[in-house]
């Protein structure tokens, strides 16, 4: 019986019984409503909200740049820049593999979109992989956001 509380104080001292890792089930879970809300975000168009889904220290990798945006004020500048003038009208994601942690989750996927630019719709397609970094909050944010088109 001396074990149970000698555990007790081990698992208080070292921040508590709380399981460290998520299953995939629940990764996936809550991927499609980061998903969700970045494609909400992107449909808006506002580059100042969208920045809201990265950490401070966020790196962004896009597609045939030379340049990687890291910290938020970057990523906002590229996302002011690369929303202005065009409409976002739909936009699907699939996640294709997820592993991870508690503190981390890594997705790569494809994303496709349709983008309405002056007069002319485009679509577009990508592959990408994330790397999603638990807040202090419990909600996780992207933390490296890199993706390259899909040539078919």
């Amino acid at each position: 019986m001396r074990f149970l509380p000698v555990s007790i104080v081990i698992c208080i001292l070292l921040g508590g019984c709380q399981r460290a890792t998520l299953s995939v089930s629940e990764m996936r879970e809550i991927l499609h409503e980061r998903n969700e809300k970045l494609s909400a975000l992107f449909k808006e168009g506002n580059a100042e909200k969208l920045v809201t889904m990265y950490t401070d220290s966020a790196k962004l990798c896009p597609n045939g740049g030379y340049e990687i945006y890291i910290g938020k004020n970057a990523i906002k500048r590229f996302w002011s820049d690369a929303l202005n003038g065009s409409e976002l009208l739909d936009m699907k994601t699939q996640t294709l593999s997820i592993d991870g942690s508690g503190d981390y989750i890594y997705e790569t996927g494809r994303t496709t979109t349709k983008t309405k630019y002056q007069d002319s719709v485009y679509t577009s397609e990508v592959k990408f992989a994330n790397v999603w970094k638990k807040q202090s909050d419990g909600t996780y944010l992207l933390d490296v956001d890199i993706w390259n088109s899909i040539k078919h």
